[in-house]
This record gives structure tokens, sequence and C-alpha cells, in this order.
């Protein structure tokens, strides 16, 4: 009797098969794994410039509603976001302030794709009359 099972060159073949499938699934997975990677930076990225804007923009509406100076308190606020667009509206009876930022991607491939951050706070004007 012969030899019983599958011939020798079979195997091998489909071993080198079994290779190669593996070396695409890889040549796939690794860009698309930096991908996710890189999207998920970006969404802490814009996450946390949501939140400084916010924060700056709150304590800029309460300086200015307490009554310092609007230069001073715009150049502050250009010391601590500085990508960032001001807008201070005022009246009578309260300050807006409004930054706005954009945030693109962090991948050059896709420059010019990103998100405006808004942030805006309001305060009362406080009088101190004693």
């Amino acid at each position: 009797m012969g030899h019983v099972g599958p011939p020798h060159h079979t195997i091998r073949s489909s071993l080198l098969c079994e290779r190669g499938s593996v070396l695409l699934e890889t040549a796939f997975a690794i860009p698309m794994l930096f991908g996710i990677a890189m999207s998920l930076i970006w969404c802490l990225g814009v996450a946390t410039t949501a939140l400084s804007l916010g924060d700056v923009a709150r304590e800029s509406a309460r300086a200015i509603a307490r009554g310092e100076s609007v230069e001073v308190i715009a150049r502050k606020t250009n010391e601590q976001a500085p990508k960032a667009q001001l807008n201070i509206d005022q009246s009578a009876e309260s300050v807006r302030v409004e930054l706005t930022q954009y945030v693109s991607l962090p991948m050059p491939m896709f420059d010019g794709l990103g998100l405006t951050v808004h942030r805006s706070a309001l305060a009362a004007r406080e009088n101190f009359s004693w």
C-alpha cells in the first residue's frame, strides 16, 4: 500500500497560501488601526479645546461683568486661547463672550477637514452700589 493522506506538496501550498493571506490582512489592518488611533487623538483634541474655550469664555465674561477693562480682558483671553476668535457683546444688563476655534484633523492627507468649536458665556453685570 502506498501513502495515505494528502500529498506533501498540497500541504506546503496551503501553508504558503495562509501566509499570504495573513500578510494581506496585516497590510490592510495596520493603516486602519493607525487611522482609528489618529481619529481618537483628534477627538480628544476637540474635547480639550471645547472645555478650555468654555472656561476662558466664562472667566472673561465674569471679569468684564465685574467692571474690569475690556481691553485687558481681551488681551488675557488672546493669551489663553491664541488660535480662537474673540467676540464680546455688551449691554447694560449683561456681557456675552464668544470664542470660536477651528480644529483640523492631525493627518496631512486630510488637510482642510476639521470642526469649528464654538463656546460662549453670558454674565449679568454686577452693580456695586452700597
